[in-house]
């Protein structure tokens, strides 16, 4: 579990987007072709379209490693529970993920993939935190302040679990935002409120 209060700051699909382009720029400014990107599931996702877009890579293909959960929880252990299923031998590969936290989450999916022996392998992401213990290759930002990052792709999971965790998911709207930015330094649009508390119900487990 990470501190019970933390800084929080919502990635939005332009700013991911404009992360993607400068990896996207690295990658076509250096020596190195890619033929296939692995998305990790599920933050990886969107990050690893947006650059087969910029480098024109037909071949996408994904990883599912469970770490980290909703809302800032983290696991105690990584598994792969979902490893890449098409041949790699020989091939130059890229992975691809939204953020690289602590690095366990991106070390993990290297070693699986250097394991399928690929002729190149690489690392790129959007977000990295300066503090990670494993460095991507590519990134399109370094952050020297520690704080949880919440994709757009993901807004409505990570608010979601907060505000369960503090019992705020029944709290007037005023009052939620306000928590918001009190307890996570976080500040939320009312329209992106609006939709994400709209959607709660599939997040109340009974």
């Amino acid at each position: 579990m990470m501190e019970k209060n933390f800084k929080a700051q919502i990635i939005t699909l332009p700013e991911a987007y404009e992360m993607a382009y400068r990896v996207s720029r690295q990658i076509s400014e250096s020596s190195e072709n890619f033929e296939i990107v692995i998305g990790i599931s599920r933050g990886g996702f969107p990050p690893a379209r947006m650059i087969c877009d910029f480098l024109n890579i037909k071949t996408l293909t994904s990883l599912q490693i469970r770490h980290y959960t909703g809302g800032g929880d983290a696991k105690q252990s990584i598994t792969i529970t979902d490893p890449v299923k098409i041949d790699l031998t020989g091939k130059h590969v890229l992975i691809v993920d939204d953020v690289n936290d602590s690095g366990k989450t991106l070390q993990a999916a290297f070693e699986h993939i250097s394991s399928l022996n690929p002729g190149l392998l690489k690392t790129a992401v959007l977000h990295e935190k300066e503090s990670t213990a494993f460095s991507a290759h590519y990134t399109g930002s370094i952050l020297s302040d520690w704080r949880w990052l919440i994709y757009q792709w993901a807004v409505a999971e990570d608010l979601l679990e907060f505000l369960n965790n503090d019992n705020m998911l029944q709290a007037d709207e005023a009052n939620t935002i306000r928590h918001l930015r009190e307890k996570y330094d976080l500040e939320v649009d009312k329209g992106l409120f609006k939709k994400v508390i709209s959607m709660k119900k599939s997040y109340i487990t009974e």
